[in-house]
């Protein structure tokens, strides 16, 4: 059932959850909920569209919605989300500007205790208790962008479509020009409109994002280096600490 419907079934609950899983490529195009949103990916990762800003909301981050607000989500890869709406008629008051946040272990455990039946039966005033823990820790949540990565240009989009199945390829700048069917020129253009920053960068970005998964497997630090095509795990290293301002160890330590 559509996530309007149950709010429109059930207009007097303070919550209402819902898991939807979404293949890699699966758009939600722009859309709306009288309720406010919780997007929390539990696995994969979501490009999300909100008026004019993009970003990406990982495994370990959640994005929150504020009700009647267009928004547009995109899987980058398959993804499971768990969404939460929250009615914003009942006790509990929540912000008025979407915010994109890390979730920390305690935020993980409390949005996955709202999905739980033994929680759903409780009293309003307990659960009215949860949600005020809740709203505080999304108000107190460190905020966490990550850069658009899916293009519309349909020759960038051919490029990130390719890196997104093999992000160790390393085809320069020149020979991906070849490929697609443009210059040089007119890609490092595209790039700088559609992502205010060049080339290289944004192809770096995006071997960066797909690794956040890969952080989550059994994977060693150097095999995915390897696996996104660097020469060696410390220049994987630097440029994670570069984007997300932490180690790829202390990502992964963060978020077992």
């Amino acid at each position: 059932m559509q996530a309007n419907d149950l709010i429109r079934d059930f207009p007097d609950k303070q919550f209402i959850t819902k898991t939807t899983i979404m293949a890699s490529g699966y758009i939600d195009d722009f859309h709306s909920h009288p309720w406010h949103q919780i997007v929390f990916p539990r696995q994969g990762l979501l490009q999300s569209d909100i008026s004019d800003k993009s970003g990406i909301v990982p495994h370990n981050g959640m994005l929150f919605i504020p009700a009647n607000t267009i928004h547009k989500s995109v899987a980058i890869t398959d993804t499971q989300f768990l969404a939460i709406y929250l009615n914003p008629n009942k006790h509990v008051q929540y912000g008025s500007e979407p915010k994109s946040c890390q979730v920390n272990l305690f935020l993980k455990e409390l949005i996955l205790l709202l999905f739980e039946s033994d929680t759903l039966s409780q009293s309003e005033s307990n659960l009215a208790h949860l949600l005020t823990v809740l709203r505080d820790q999304i108000e107190s949540a460190i905020s966490y962008e990550i850069p658009l990565l899916i293009p519309t240009d349909k020759r960038l989009l051919s490029i990130f479509l390719q890196l997104k199945q093999q992000p160790d390829l390393p085809f320069t700048l020149k020979e991906w020009a070849k490929k697609v069917g443009a210059s040089e020129r007119t890609l490092s253009r595209l790039c700088a409109k559609e992502f205010s920053q060049s080339f290289a960068l944004w192809r770096q970005n995006i071997r960066l994002v797909l690794s956040l998964p890969l952080l989550s497997s059994k994977m060693s630090i150097q095999e995915i280096a390897m696996e996104l095509g660097y020469a060696s795990d410390s220049s994987y290293v630097q440029a994670f600490k570069k984007l997300f301002n932490q180690t790829p160890r202390k990502y992964r330590t963060a978020n077992l």
